[in-house]
């Protein structure tokens, strides 16, 4: 179809458009449009520049309240706009893409936590349509994953340049089976957490009572190595981790581990890996470390992806106390002991030498948290 033909057409549907207005005001009408017959009436009226709220309005006074959708008009309008201006549904593959991938993609990511309905708005289609098209362009809804701390860049760069020093010494030096890690941590009596229930339909959920603010638990404190575990005590009721309390453990592993491990201690030495807790660093503990002889690894604040202690025994310790529930202190303690005893070497040996993946997972991603 030339220039002149289009322009001939666009005259006679305005003619056309003009008389049926008559005709709906004088009697109802008294034939039916074809899709193909509104198409063309959504080319006319993007010619002349009119809205798609007020096309829509025009066609439905004409033919009738319903005959049409604004969101029709608009996803055809759109369809104009990339220079599309074919008015036929192309064969197998039902209505034409009218979503602008890379345009629906720089949406996206200049505003991630928009909601698919804000999208839609945006782009003017329905929510339906931007679900299936975040789908084709690879987008995911995901939740965020919560961090230990919001860490600085100044942060973010000491642990990139420890990291990345501890890499470097374990080249020159294999030093993991000289580690020596401790922590601590409180152990509740009620590990129980509120789940679904599979009930009958007319059958009422079982009661679970609401967690006290102030829950029993027992502080553990817990020392290990590639050889095992060389020492463990519980805290009494009421007592906190003081650097007092942390050079009396420090000393009672020691002891220990001078029977485990004779050679470590009396030739290369220990090196000790904990986290920046103040009793950990507190001048009393900086002085009974330089009486054993012991070497202090660096480690970064705010890392507990980077303490073997956290990121493996713990976390297998509270996959081994979760749904369970005690009655009182010893149930508690007797607990912690059964999960002490099901470790075997192999599995310490693990934690300790996860530490040389994650040492390079933290360069690898600059010093931000990688999990």
């Amino acid at each position: 179809m030339d220039y002149k033909q289009c322009l001939l057409m666009l005259f006679f549907l305005k003619y056309q458009f003009s008389l049926c207005s008559i005709l709906y005001e004088l009697r109802p009408p008294i034939f039916t449009m074809s899709k193909q017959d509104f198409r063309q009436i959504y080319f006319y009226e993007f010619k002349l520049g009119r809205s798609a709220a007020q096309t829509a309005r025009n066609i439905n006074v004409v033919w009738g309240e319903g005959s049409i959708s604004e969101c029709t008009v608009q996803r055809w309008f759109q369809k104009f706009r990339v220079g599309d201006f074919d008015l036929e549904d192309k064969e197998g593959r039902g209505r034409p893409s009218i979503v602008d991938h890379d345009h629906l993609r720089a949406l996206v990511e200049d505003n991630p936590r928009k909601t698919t309905r804000d999208f839609a708005k945006e782009v003017s289609v329905d929510h339906s349509t931007i679900v299936r098209h975040l789908e084709q362009i690879g987008k995911v809804k995901k939740l965020d994953t919560w961090v230990p701390h919001e860490l600085t860049q100044s942060q973010k760069h000491r642990r990139f340049e420890i990291c990345n020093s501890l890499l470097l010494r374990y080249q020159n030096e294999p030093f993991l089976n000289r580690i020596v890690t401790c922590d601590e941590k409180w152990i509740q009596y009620d590990n129980r957490r509120r789940s679904g229930q599979w009930l009958d339909k007319d059958e009422a959920p079982k009661h679970f009572a609401k967690p006290s603010l102030h829950p029993k638990k027992v502080m553990v404190t817990v020392g290990w190595s590639t050889a095992g575990v060389i020492h463990y005590s519980f805290l009494y009721t009421g007592e906190t981790i003081t650097a007092e309390t942390y050079c009396q453990e420090i000393d009672k592993m020691h002891r220990k581990l001078q029977n485990l491990c004779p050679a470590l201690v009396n030739r290369k030495g220990p090196i000790l890996l904990h986290d920046n807790a103040r009793p950990h660093i507190a001048m009393p503990t900086l002085r009974k470390l330089q009486e054993l002889k012991y070497e202090t690894l660096p480690h970064p604040p705010h890392s507990a992806d980077l303490s073997p202690t956290d990121f493996h025994l713990f976390r297998h310790l509270d996959n081994f106390l979760r749904g369970k529930n005690f009655r009182d202190r010893s149930e508690t303690e007797n607990a912690f002991r059964e999960f002490i005893e099901s470790l075997n070497k192999d599995f310490l040996e693990t934690g300790i030498r996860m530490l040389l993946t994650r040492w390079q997972l933290c360069v690898d991603n600059d010093g931000t948290y990688f999990e």
